[in-house]
């Protein structure tokens, strides 16, 4: 699908361009109508200091998962022309695609994290009903440290938003996935790293579950959870996403 250009990269977290003629009091310089306009965060390092453009989180994780995925498909040993005839071990190859869906799987997890919190208004509060009745008031800071994702997918940024929630439906099955493996990764239990032993074989490891042939696009289950809650038109890193 062809995508309109636009001269800022994709990834600022905000972007537009004039809507006419302005001239910038302090320079005297006259920007012609159509100019970029971003929004710029600067950064010190020692006595070094640069500006760059504010990026969206999201729009960042997003790309790393993408490019992750895209590579991992070039190395999968059950999608590719894997030279048995010759007896090839395929063990380092195995370990680079292994690395490879990993960070694919990590990063679209984290750009719907990112994006969720970003969704928050500064001023939002989230009440809690203690056991004695009574209602504790938390502000944004905490609701990201201690909401889980799927609360804030369900019922908090629908709430923010105006949209429905996306559970149930297939948005929902695709992110309950996403999500699964990426605890499975982090958080690797005895049963993850499970070998061949005796008579169990082939057992249900991480690593036999990343494996197998149909893996789904990560980034775009990221993406599409985002369009969920979002108009891509309204949103400069989601109107010009490449993929």
């Amino acid at each position: 699908m062809s995508k309109e250009k636009f001269s800022i990269d994709w990834r600022y977290r905000a972007a537009t361009t004039l809507a006419k003629d302005w001239k910038s009091p302090y320079t005297g310089i006259l920007h012609k109508k159509g100019t970029p306009v971003t929004a710029a965060t600067y950064i010190k390092h020692g006595e070094k200091r640069i500006h760059i453009g504010d990026p969206s989180a999201p729009a960042l994780f997003l790309s790393l998962s993408y490019k992750f995925h895209e590579q991992a498909l070039k190395k999968h040993p059950f999608l590719i022309d894997w030279p048995i005839s010759n007896k090839k071990d395929p063990t380092i190859e195995t370990y680079d695609y292994l690395e490879l869906i990993m960070a694919s799987i990590i990063f679209a997890y984290t750009a719907i994290e990112a994006f969720a919190n970003e969704e928050l208004p500064e001023d939002f509060i989230y009440e809690e009903k203690t056991k004695s009745g009574l209602f504790i008031v938390h502000n944004k800071e905490w609701i990201e440290r201690n909401v889980s994702l799927d609360e804030k997918l369900t019922i908090l940024i629908p709430k923010v938003t105006n949209k429905p929630s996306p559970k149930g439906s297939k948005i929902w099955e695709n992110y309950v996935h996403l999500r699964r493996l990426r605890h499975r990764i982090i958080h690797l239990k005895t049963r993850d790293r499970e070998r061949s032993q005796g008579e169990n074989l082939y057992p249900a490891s991480i690593w036999s579950k990343i494996l197998e042939p149909q893996q789904l696009n990560y980034s775009l289950i990221a993406k599409n959870m985002i369009l969920n809650f979002r108009d891509k038109d309204d949103v400069h890193w989601l109107k010009y996403c490449p993929f």
